[in-house]
């Protein structure tokens, strides 16, 4: 009886699974005639459609995912979404109030490119979310068989490499003038490559640390890290590097996750509302760092300002209509074949004249405009590629999510996925080197944190 049970269990989930693939596969039928053409769709009419559709791929996720929003799938999805179609859904509902982000768009959101940029996102984020759902498995929590005293010194460890990392960040930020404002930020990582890599790795680990604080946080050991780490946040959020503040961030919530819920939804929501607000702050005086003078406090302005990924895609896709190649996955291999150049004989030529990695090519043909995965998979497959992309993407984090929660575990995926993270707002060429170095650097950690509780 109890078999019979638990069969009928199972057909039932996985019933509800297929309806739930079957529900977000019409919305990917449903756009295919108008990215093809047969049938003429409005721009007003498109982003309705896009923003209808991460609505319901969002609430078809949060049921059909074991964890909901708490697992790395839905969280990387959310901060996919928002940094891809922050604008579209923003534009959709006409709150786009802010003037200064009007005119910064005027000269690329209305093209016709964009309008295959906005289809593409869709795409990415249909194919993904099935792609999740069909490998999602609820998994059993496990009991930590890691010992409090290991735990409690790996907290430490994080927290101290944390207050080390913010330090140095703090000294070169005010040593160069970095931390003045965000123009002159810019101004300084654009004039000095070895800056620019400085401040990159001190992002890395600072990531890295607070994946440590937060995976070995235990009721009972305070909140001290978490509170610096929010006191940089505020500092860098407020210098204009939101990137940087936000995905650590994510990452680490999608960490508390793991082992449990670590905050009530409605305190959620306060909390990204507030976040928002910030960033329309942060917006009205991230060149000049005057902030005596903030009139316009819509949120929803924020959430557009962050979808400027969508921008890049539309590059790629203008490079694609004139003189630029498909590469064919070289600029994946690339920063491998680097790597490899420093010890075998094969030539390397100066990362700034290596047209491979398209964090070069877009700094030169349009400027510090970031970049996106999804661009990245265009400009090497076509559309080919962001069909890659979201099955790779969706299968890599619904198989994290189905790994048991452990101290070793959990350390090892977050710091994997701190690169991951970044990479929505950034093109691929260092995100291997930055994962090798995070998985290297916790596994050393590790060891020797449970060689000093040996002895």
């Amino acid at each position: 009886m109890l078999k019979h049970s638990m069969q009928y269990t199972d057909e039932r989930y996985y019933l509800i699974q297929l309806c739930y693939i079957l529900g977000i596969g019409m919305l990917g039928v449903i756009m295919l005639p108008f990215f093809f053409h047969s049938f003429e769709l409005s721009r007003s009419s498109l982003e309705l459609l896009s923003l209808f559709n991460w609505l319901t791929i969002s609430i078809i996720l949060t049921y059909a995912l074991p964890k909901g929003i708490w697992s790395i799938s839905f969280i990387f999805f959310a901060a996919f979404g928002i940094f891809h179609g922050g604008l579209i859904f923003v534009s959709a509902v006409g709150m786009l109030t802010d003037h200064d982000i009007l005119n910064a768009i005027s000269i690329w959101f209305y093209l016709p490119e964009t309008d295959i940029a906005i289809y593409l996102v869709n795409f990415t984020m249909i194919i993904y979310a099935i792609t999740v759902i069909i490998f999602s498995r609820k998994v059993n929590s496990t009991e930590e068989p890691a010992p409090k005293t290991l735990i409690k010194r790996l907290h430490h460890i994080g927290g101290m490499m944390l207050v080390l990392m913010i330090s140095i960040f703090m000294v070169v930020g005010f040593a160069t003038g970095a931390t003045q404002s965000y123009g002159a930020y810019l101004k300084i990582v654009k004039q000095s490559p070895v800056i620019t890599q400085v401040f990159s790795y001190m992002y890395l680990f600072i990531g890295i640390a607070i994946v440590f604080v937060a995976v070995s946080y235990r009721p009972g050991f305070g909140y001290r890290y978490f509170i610096i780490f929010a006191i940089w946040g505020t500092l860098a959020f407020k210098l204009g590097l939101r990137g940087e503040v936000m995905f650590p961030s994510a990452v680490t919530l999608a960490m508390l996750g793991r082992r449990r819920i670590p905050i009530t939804t409605f305190k959620l929501g306060i909390l990204i509302i507030v976040m928002l607000i910030a960033t329309v702050v942060v917006k009205n005086a991230r060149i000049s760092g005057d902030y005596s003078n903030v009139d316009n406090l819509n949120p929803l302005n924020a959430v557009a300002e962050m979808g400027s990924s969508l921008r890049t895609i539309e590059e790629v896709i203008t490079w694609r209509q004139t003189d630029f190649e498909l590469l064919y996955g070289t600029s994946y291999w690339a920063p491998f074949e680097r790597q490899l150049a420093l010890i075998l004989p094969i030539e390397r030529p100066p990362s700034i004249q290596d047209k491979r990695l398209l964090n070069v090519v877009v700094m030169e043909r349009a400027g510090p405009i970031g970049f996106s995965p999804v661009a990245e998979a265009y400009a090497n497959f076509g559309e080919k590629g962001i069909i890659f992309l979201a099955f790779f993407l969706g299968l890599l984090f619904s198989k994290l999510d189905k790994i048991p929660s452990t101290i070793q575990a959990d350390i090892l995926i977050g710091v994997g996925i701190i690169p991951l993270f970044v990479m929505i707002r950034n093109s691929f060429a260092p995100i291997p080197v930055q994962i090798i170095i995070g998985i290297i650097f916790a596994i050393i950690i590790l060891q020797l944190a449970k060689v000093k509780l040996e002895n």
